[in-house]
C-alpha cells in the first residue's frame, strides 16, 4: 500500500509555530519544512504529514482553531491542491 504524502498551510508563521507546538503536544507525526517552491505561499513554511496522521491532525488544528488553509497531496510531478 503507497502512504500518501501531504503538504499543509496555515497561512502565517505565527500559526504553523503554534500548530507545531500543538501537535507534538498531541504526539501526532509531522514534518516542519520550507513550503515546496512550486506551491505558492505567504509564509514560507509548512507541514508534511502522511495518510496516517490525516485525520487526527485536521481535527485537532480544527479544535484549535488553526484550520488549515490549503492542502496538497504530492503526485509524480508536483502537487495536487485539495483544498
Amino acid at each position: 500500500m503507497s502512504r500518501n504524502e501531504y503538504i499543509a498551510l496555515l497561512g502565517s508563521v505565527t500559526r504553523v509555530m503554534k500548530a507545531e507546538k500543538v501537535l507534538k503536544k498531541e504526539g501526532i507525526g509531522f514534518t516542519l519544512i520550507p513550503s515546496p517552491r512550486i506551491i505558492p505561499s505567504p509564509c514560507g513554511l509548512a507541514i508534511k504529514f502522511g495518510d496516517k496522521e490525516r485525520e487526527e491532525l485536521e481535527r485537532v488544528l480544527e479544535e484549535k482553531k488553526l484550520k488549515i488553509t490549503h492542502l496538497y497531496i504530492k503526485k509524480k510531478d508536483g502537487y495536487e491542491k485539495l483544498y
